[in-house]
């Protein structure tokens, strides 16, 4: 994947089987699909997992050879690529031709890419020292535009068109001109440009590369893959909430929480699959639907009250994802205390589904007495684990709110 484009046809294959293993099928068995898989590997910034997709990982591995060969690192695939095409990168890069080659496939990718808004080589600019290496009017090094399409009329006076910034800027810019500058458009873009390049100064450092993402401006993988996916992958207004101090998979729990996509009595029967009882398991007092097994149940409502007692929080009955989120905001802690209490709700949550299926599908009846206590060990277990500060079970117990972080 690092060097040839991969079709389509095998990436949609490829995501079809993490897709499956995502869902928890085995082999040829078709389960439930409860969130759509674009959804699913779509940054944690807007609504996903943060999983990518491997059409970005395939295309960013090809744009990063766009970078080495910008960065003329002289290596014998960069030697031979100049022998066979010539040195010139703006002609290379941005004058595609249709030939076939592996290294002209991934031109014709980065230009696809520029086809669908994706515009990899903006974001690839120049870092002028002596200005040896770097065309005037071709590279963009000042400004937020290549200079030819910001000075057309211009360009189209310049007499050499792959001019260097430094032989340009070593006589009169008019100097090159095929003729004098006119009054008018031509007049106006000549005063522009001169006032712009009055704050540029060469120097003796060669010409680099910089890419913009970031601030050292070295090419990051992870800033090509992220705005590819940013491009083609579905955006929500809400972030996902994530808490490093539990397992992913409560995490990928709660967050099928927020979004009500468990496999409750009722999205089971939204789905197609016949109920001959869709009352809850647990109380058998109300339809079971994802609020109500998580939040309105009586079991989850007194679990919801032992954690407020047990971290010292004012509790408040919610019946709903929304409301315990609009609640849990307004609760004043400090923010790493913060998000371990929000782990210790995705554990309580995790424990009563778990207590759930163990009615429905167990071999004996859990005790509902011990539900509590399984999330304050666990809670304890993974929080301790995953937290640079050492604080003992007895301070956890009494009040985790109190201990020093």
């Amino acid at each position: 994947m690092s060097i040839y484009k991969v079709p389509t046809g095998i990436l949609d294959l490829m995501e079809s089987i993490r897709n499956k293993f995502f869902n928890g099928a085995v082999g040829k068995e078709s389960k439930i699909t409860w969130v759509p898989w674009k959804k699913v590997i779509a940054a944690k910034e807007n609504g996903g997992l943060g999983m990518s997709s491997y059409w970005a990982l395939n295309r960013a591995l090809l744009c990063k050879w766009i970078w080495r060969f910008l960065n003329r690192d002289n290596s014998l695939w960069y030697r031979i690529i100049v022998a066979i095409n010539g040195s010139n990168h703006h002609e290379l890069i941005c004058k595609y031709n249709g030939s076939r080659s592996t290294w002209l496939e991934i031109l014709n990718e980065v230009h696809c890419l520029k086809l669908k808004g994706i515009e990899i080589m903006d974001h690839c600019k120049k870092r002028v020292g002596n200005g040896e290496q770097t065309s005037f009017w071709n590279d963009l090094w000042i400004g937020d535009q290549v200079l030819r399409f910001k000075y057309p009329r211009l360009y189209a006076l310049e007499n050499n068109k792959s001019v260097t910034v430094a032989d340009k800027m070593a006589a009169d810019i008019e100097s090159s001109f095929r003729r004098r500058v006119r009054s008018g458009v031509e007049g106006d873009q000549l005063t522009n440009m001169r006032d712009i390049l009055e704050s540029c100064s060469l120097s003796s450092q060669v010409d680099r590369w910089y890419w913009d993402f970031n601030g050292d401006g070295e090419f990051m993988f992870k800033d090509v893959r992220n705005l590819l996916d940013e491009a083609v992958l579905p955006h929500d207004v809400d972030p996902t909430r994530w808490v490093k101090y539990i397992p992913i998979k409560i995490n990928i729990f709660a967050w099928k929480v927020s979004l009500d996509r468990i496999p409750s009595k009722i999205n089971l029967l939204k789905r197609g699959v016949s109920m001959e009882y869709n009352l809850c398991s647990v109380c058998h007092e109300d339809i079971e639907d994802t609020s109500h097994i998580i939040f309105k149940c009586e079991m989850a409502s007194n679990i919801h009250q032992k954690i407020c007692r047990w971290w010292q929080i004012d509790f408040y009955h919610v019946s709903s994802y929304a409301e315990w989120l609009s609640w849990f905001k307004d609760i004043r802690l400090p923010s790493k205390k913060k998000l371990m209490l929000e782990g210790v709700f995705h554990i309580s949550w995790w424990q009563i589904w778990n207590f759930r299926n163990q009615i429905l599908f167990g071999s004996s009846i859990p005790r509902r007495s011990t539900v509590f206590d399984d999330i304050v060990s666990r809670s304890f277990m993974y929080v301790s684990s995953r937290c640079k500060k050492n604080f003992s079970l007895t301070d956890w117990m009494s009040n985790p709110s109190a201990i020093a972080l």
